[in-house]
């Protein structure tokens, strides 16, 4: 399948297996001095729970890397050629000489401003173009591969330990306003050193909520401050908000009311969804844990900006690195 998409010898392959997803089948692929990133969905994900997933969801994410790329330009991972019978998709090769994975640079404690800067600017302007072409809801019109991915194994799946969480799932069910990517994190993200980005992996593209991607990705900062304790995460968290809030001023009322449910249980489901990260010790679990849940039952939800300036206090974190 990749030589007949490459139009190469099958013999002129070299396949090199990559590790990190647990979604798909992901190779590196030399052919005639030329190097390639072959991507196949996988019906089965590689997590400890059982999750399965439709494995459209290749032909999804390919739909929307070459959608946004009208938009934001070479942000957006290029797609060199699909077959959506078999679910394969060739991806130009970013080399790591100089691409780099926003999440392991943000482990290591490298926080790059620019990069949080670039991460606004590009989902608000994705958003914003997307709100106004209202046709784009029917060729992204991916409910159920959205439930499968997201919707179930993340909120769903954890929502008998957290009522709160209803109100969310009503609200990805109901709020349709703009494409969405469904795993705007920072793995997700290549960057290299001039703070130059490329977005990855839109395998859960749905037209839904502007509050997810946001919200998606604030708590994947917050989650890492929880580990680190370093302030530069909460300032590229700032930063990245106010981008967004900018590019999209006008666009969607009560944004920030729309944002904080997706913020706040991405916060519980990394911890306890199907899915939770790594890099967090038992004790930043519990105290994590207490403070979205607490967090989730508020009356009056703070805006986001208050939430972010107070995560500090809130949170408990000690500060390093």
């Amino acid at each position: 399948m990749v030589a007949r998409l490459l139009a190469s010898a099958p013999g002129a392959l070299r396949f090199t297996a990559l590790t990190g997803g647990v979604s798909s089948d992901i190779w590196r692929v030399d052919t005639g001095g030329e190097t390639y990133c072959a991507k196949r969905a996988l019906p089965r994900l590689r997590v400890q729970a059982r999750w399965e997933a439709p494995v459209s969801r290749n032909t999804e994410e390919v739909r929307w890397l070459r959608t946004t790329r009208a938009w934001i330009g070479d942000q957006a991972a290029e797609v060199i050629a699909h077959d959506e019978s078999a679910g394969v998709a060739i991806l130009r090769w970013y080399p790591p000489e100089r691409w780099h994975n926003w999440k392991t640079r943000l482990l290591s404690g490298i926080v790059a401003l620019d990069v949080a800067d670039a991460l606004g600017r590009a989902l608000g302007t994705i958003a914003r173009e997307a709100s106004r072409q209202p046709e784009l809801a029917e060729a992204f019109d991916n409910a159920d591969l959205f439930d499968a991915l997201r919707v179930d194994p993340f909120f769903r799946h954890i929502g008998d330990r957290y009522p709160g969480l209803e109100a969310l799932i009503r609200q990805l069910q109901t709020d349709r306003a703009t494409l969405v990517h469904g795993d705007f994190s920072p793995k997700n993200v290549l960057t290299d050193d001039g703070g130059a980005i490329r977005i990855l992996d839109a395998e859960t593209a749905t037209w839904g909520s502007p509050g997810f991607d946001p919200g998606y990705l604030l708590a994947h900062l917050l989650l890492k401050y929880q580990h680190r304790g370093q302030p530069a995460l909460l300032v590229a968290a700032a930063r990245f908000w106010s981008v967004y809030l900018a590019e999209t001023a006008g666009c969607f009322p009560d944004l920030d009311a729309r944002t904080y449910r997706p913020l706040v249980g991405m916060l519980l489901a990394r911890i306890d969804g199907k899915s939770p990260v790594e890099y967090l010790s038992a004790s930043q679990r519990k105290r994590l844990r207490g403070l979205a849940s607490d967090l989730l039952a508020a009356p009056a939800p703070p805006p986001i900006d208050e939430l972010l300036d107070n995560w500090s206090r809130l949170s408990g974190a000690r500060h390093g690195g």
